[in-house]
This record gives structure tokens, sequence and C-alpha cells, in this order.
């Protein structure tokens, strides 16, 4: 089959570190081009991965080598980026979080219906952990789930000041830490009918990597509640004021059953995914001790490269196959909602009802 032409839109970090090394390691694609708000930018990973560096994204738009792109820019301007690139004919994957308001996520979706392109919608939740986790909830191997508990926290973006900035950035830790949170228990547990919580800052005044003097004037501090339409009930806790930096995050989810319990942590390299089950085992699982426990189980897990299965399965959608099980567009917007409606709660005091659905 002819390799896909791709383009790269914002060429910061998440793109050397994502998106250039997995399209240079795919046979399904080739980098055409790149464009970003500065050429220098772009000029070291084009001379190091080839392809054209484009003065906007006006021009990379009329290129017709450019079949797909990826939109990293920063959060607040991926609606309008989208939506564009849609429309252009282009098929696109978005980084998270993809709009910073649910009437944003709506035009996002309502562009791809309109252009009959791809349009994948980051995060991405179907790592080996939780797919394992949602095939145990599946089956009754905890029986009935009447709550969840999930922390996600690291010391903050301190080598970006402009996460901070409210005008720069609109949203904060809720989006950039919250929506992976809000996106895994949505993959697990489907739509949720409500959203309560609290977004503050804790620190307005923080040191950046470089030493200047950050002034923060979005959140960095997070907790909320998810209801799903069975009562079941998921806590949600963010927050960038943890010390650990970006090797040791603090990731983990407890999923609290009426016959046993599941803790995920998809960072951790040594129990990913462990489950404690008191009055049987878990098949195809290993007894462990864990945390000093005896019950505890812990499945095998394939191998996985979070980066190139994005990439393949962006891949495989623009050939004409299935949207892949871990990235639903639908459910970004549900997820967007979710964050949005954590913020009015956070002001209003209120319990927000969710109105969206995952439908396709």
């Amino acid at each position: 089959m002819p390799r896909i032409g791709i383009g790269v839109i914002g060429c910061g970090d998440i793109s050397r570190a994502r998106y250039f090394p997995a399209i240079a390691a795919l046979p399904e694609f080739e980098l055409r081009g790149m464009q970003s708000r500065t050429r220098s930018a772009c000029e070291p990973l084009a001379a190091k991965y080839g392809g054209k560096i484009f003065a906007d994204l006006e021009t990379l738009l009329r290129a017709p080598e450019i079949e797909a792109v990826v939109v990293a820019t920063p959060h607040p301007s991926h609606a309008d980026i989208a939506v564009q690139c849609l429309l252009a004919g282009k098929h696109v994957l978005c980084e998270k979080p993809i709009a910073t308001s649910l009437a944003d996520a709506n035009r996002m979706l309502q562009a791809a219906e309109h252009s009959h392109k791809v349009f994948m919608a980051l995060p991405f939740d179907a790592s080996p952990p939780v797919v394992e986790a949602k095939r145990l909830l599946a089956s009754g191997a905890i029986g009935r789930v009447s709550s969840a508990d999930s922390v996600l926290a690291h010391r903050g973006p301190k080598h970006a000041p402009w996460f901070f900035d409210r005008v720069k950035a609109e949203w904060g830790a809720a989006a950039d830490l919250g929506i992976y949170l809000a996106s895994q228990l949505t993959y697990l547990f489907g739509p949720a009918a409500s959203v309560r919580g609290r977004v503050n800052t804790v620190f307005p005044e923080r040191v950046a990597l470089s030493g200047e003097t950050i002034k923060a004037t979005v959140d960095d501090n997070v907790a909320a509640v998810l209801e799903w339409p069975n009562k079941s009930l998921a806590t949600i806790r963010v927050s960038w004021c943890s010390p650990s930096d970006h090797r040791n995050v603090i990731n983990e989810t407890r999923i609290y059953g009426t016959e046993g319990l599941i803790y995920i942590s998809p960072s951790s390299k040594v129990n990913p995914i462990v489950v404690y089950s008191p009055d049987k085992p878990i098949e195809g699982a290993t007894p462990i001790e864990f945390n000093g426990a005896v019950d505890w189980y812990k499945p095998s897990l394939p191998k996985f490269d979070g980066d190139r299965v994005i990439m393949q399965a962006f891949a495989t959608q623009i050939a004409g196959g299935p949207a892949p099980d871990g990235a639903s567009s639908s459910r970004q917007r549900h997820v967007i909602e979710i964050i949005d409606k954590l913020y009015a709660s956070s002001t209003s005091g209120a319990t927000a009802k969710l109105e969206t659905d995952m439908a396709a």
C-alpha cells in the first residue's frame, strides 16, 4: 500500500518526543512536512527526519502531498486548527485535550462528520493494564463496582511556563492531568451522569526550570466526584503540587467491587495492574503478595509501545479500518464536557449534569 503523507503541526516537546520518532519508525507513513509558530523549532527536526518546513498553516493545508496531520500545538489552539484541517480535507490526529470547551469539541466533531475524514482524538486509553482492567470488569471478576479512586500528580510543567498562564493556557491541571483520568474512567465505565468538584491554586508563584518566576493564574490542585447512572461513584484528584517529576509520576486508580479490587498504575514497571480477590483466584494471573498482603493476583500483559500503537491505529482508520478501541472522538467530547463542567461546578458549588453521550 502507498505510504500516507503526513504533516506535523506544532514542533514542541510532545512532537519531538512522540510523533517524529514514531512516524519515522512506521512504514505506514511518510513525513512530508511540518509547521510551527517559529521556523527555528522545525529546522533541527527537518534535518533529522526530513520533510518540508511550511511557512504557515494555510500553505501546508494547500499541499496535496499532505494527506493527514498531527495537531500538537498548545491546547487552546487545537479546536480551530483541527477544524481548519478537517475542512481542508486532511485526516486529523489531535493531542489532548482536544478542546477547552464543550462548544469547541462539538465544532470538531461536526467538522469531521462534514468532511468525512478521520478525526482521532487523544488521550488513547487502550494500554495493556487498562484493557485488562476493562476485561476483568466485564467478566465480573470483582463483582459489582461501587466506586473508584483515581490520582495523577507531578510537580507541574515547569519546563513550559505558559501552562500556568490563564491567558495562554485557559485551563490548568484539571485539563492537563484530569483529562487522563476522566478519559480512563469513561473508557472503563461508560458515560458519566454528573460531576461535582473544586479547583484551586495552591502555589500562585513558582520557579520555572529556567529559573524565571512564574505567576500562576490557573488551577494546580483539583478534586472531583463523578457519578454514573447506576449510582457508582469515582473520585478524580490531580495536582501539580507533588515533588515527583516525569520519571516518578503518581498515577494510580483503585476500582472497588463487592468481590475484589483492581489496582492500576500504568507507569509502574513492576505492578501496572494487580487484582485483590480473597474468595477465588483470577484466571491466568500469578498469585503475589502486594503491599504486605495476600490474595493478590498479577495478570500477564503484552509488551506495548504506546506511540507506535497510536500512529498505527491512525493509519488503520485512514485506510478504512475500524476506529481504535482506546480513542473515540465522541468519548473525548464527553471528557471535555466533564472538565468544562468541573470548572463550572467549582465556581457554582453545584453538581453539574452531563448531557453528551459516547455514541459514534
